[in-house]
């Protein structure tokens, strides 16, 4: 019985190798295993250079040296395609019916695809929104300055913008623009940062590192930013983390965030 195994075994580890010298000699690829869902390991930051259609590419891409921090994530989409306009005597009213969330997603993802057909294919708002969101969520577990999510925001967008951003890479670049924020903005906090983004994301640091060079290239090698950039995300976020301005600024601060951005200039 010993020998029988044995002579089996050997008859199969020959034909184990024959098959793979044939194939081997033709260049036949390997058939793929239907079970196996084996996830490519994403190590840098390349832009997007999959053909459009004519009828995608129609639509005008932004230009890239003048950046909204509006354009990309318009913080007024949030309801959904469904409405029902009442005309009555003196009064036109709009009513919007309940909606699913599952459905709402896909209406915000739609509308926002219509708008903006440049994206990479299988990028969507609600996949840009999650991305962002994650940033502030770690911001405020380590305790760092919401001020440092807003930069990683608009880093991130405009990273967008320059078509860097797919599907399969945006948790990698979200990660990248908040360690390059944090260089930015307060480096002592990098450290705790880059360890919140390998626990939530199970991204390394070392990847983040060696994708920093490409983001920051693609960034023009300049992260300062004006304050109009950045002010429209500081006072999102603020709202999201249910802060406002004076108290997470503090009296003397908030004098001057307001003096900067809350009132109106002076007629001369």
């Amino acid at each position: 019985m010993a020998s029988c195994c044995a002579r089996g075994a050997g008859k199969g580890a020959g034909r184990g190798a024959a098959g793979r010298a044939t194939r081997a000699a033709t260049g036949a690829a390997r058939p793929p295993d239907p079970h196996s869902r084996a996830r490519p390991e994403i190590t840098e930051i390349t832009r997007d250079h999959h053909p459009r259609s004519p009828e995608i590419t129609r639509d005008h891409h932004p230009r890239l040296d003048a950046y909204d921090p509006y354009f990309l994530d318009d913080p007024a989409l949030q309801s959904g395609k469904e409405r029902m306009v009442l005309n009555l005597p003196g009064l036109v009213a709009s009513v919007l019916p309940y909606v699913r969330p599952r459905a709402l997603k896909a209406q915000l993802n739609e509308q926002w695809a219509l708008k903006h057909q440049w994206v990479s294919r299988g990028l969507t708002l609600s996949k840009i929104r999650a991305a962002k969101a994650s940033l502030l969520e770690w911001v405020l577990e380590a305790n760092c300055e919401v001020s440092t999510a807003a930069l990683a925001h608009v880093y991130f967008e405009r990273l967008v913008l320059r078509r860097v951003v797919n599907k399969a890479n945006r948790k990698l670049v979200a990660a990248v623009s908040l360690s390059l924020a944090a260089k930015w903005n307060e480096p002592e906090s990098l450290g705790t940062l880059l360890a919140a983004v390998e626990r939530h994301y199970s991204i390394p640091r070392a990847t983040v590192f060696r994708s920093e060079f490409s983001a920051y290239a693609e960034l023009a090698f300049d992260l300062r930013l004006e304050p109009g950039d950045i002010f429209p995300h500081f006072s999102r976020l603020l709202t999201q983390a249910e802060r406002t301005p004076h108290d997470y600024l503090g009296e003397a601060n908030f004098a001057e965030f307001q003096a900067e951005f809350l009132e109106p200039p002076a007629d001369d």
